[in-house]
């Protein structure tokens, strides 16, 4: 089931306008639409969300409950995980570290760490085989169980910390780094984007249609998102 609600963009009238469907008629000055032709075709906002069992060798991350385009709030935390070669998403939180295939991952943002600049969508076979090795060793440290989970000193971030450092990827500075640096340097660069389609959803929802101001909005992002 694809969970894409598929946000359209088309422009008339000097705005540029957001919706779910290209409408009848413009939002602003009521022009027909299906018989006057647009001066750009519309396209569609690119999701950028994805199943975690199709970003294979990622990090993933989603709300800790619910899903992002409903229920996230920028005052919540952000659940972080790893996934495998398959896609198998490896978690730790307060039932101890385990790893699935569930339900929960469907719309999430995936963090590639290793990417092949000659062929970005490709990761080497070497790389894919210690990354496995990497995350299945870990797995197997009895760090990781239900009760030496803590919320706030020993969670979903320092099992991601702890796999990072044990990978080491080429171009990352793993010594020294923490969640607050985790998060500005590897998920700010996808929470943001994330942010402004999610806010966009949520206006489209209520209004049947977003109408873009002249200028860009500006938006400070920290590493909840700002909604």
């Amino acid at each position: 089931m694809n969970l894409d609600p598929g946000i359209v963009c088309f422009q008339h009238c000097e705005g540029r306008f957001f919706c779910f469907t290209l409408p009848s008629r413009c939002p602003i000055c009521q022009a027909d639409l299906t018989t006057q032709p647009l001066a750009s075709p519309p396209f569609r906002v690119p999701y950028p969300f994805v199943r975690a069992s199709q970003a294979p060798c990622c990090l993933v991350i989603k709300p800790t409950r619910g899903d992002f385009l409903h229920d996230y709030r920028s005052n919540q935390d952000l659940h972080i995980g790893v996934t495998d070669s398959e896609g198998q998403v490896y978690e730790y939180d307060c039932e101890g570290l385990h790893n699935d295939y569930t339900a929960s991952w469907t719309q999430a943002l995936a963090i590639p760490i290793i990417r092949d600049t000659t062929a970005p969508d490709c990761l080497d076979a070497v790389w894919k085989e210690y990354w496995n090795f990497s995350l299945h060793s870990l797995a197997e440290d009895n760090a990781w169980t239900s009760e030496r989970y803590s919320e706030d000193k020993h969670n979903c971030y320092s099992f991601v910390l702890a796999f990072l450092q044990a990978l080491a990827p080429p171009g990352l500075e793993v010594k020294g780094l923490n969640k607050t640096s985790l998060c500005a340097r590897l998920l700010l660069p996808h929470t943001a984007p994330a942010a402004r389609y999610i806010s966009l959803y949520r206006k489209i929802k209520t209004d049947g249609y977003f109408a873009a101001p002249q200028s860009p909005l500006h938006h400070h992002h920290h590493h909840h998102l700002d909604l």
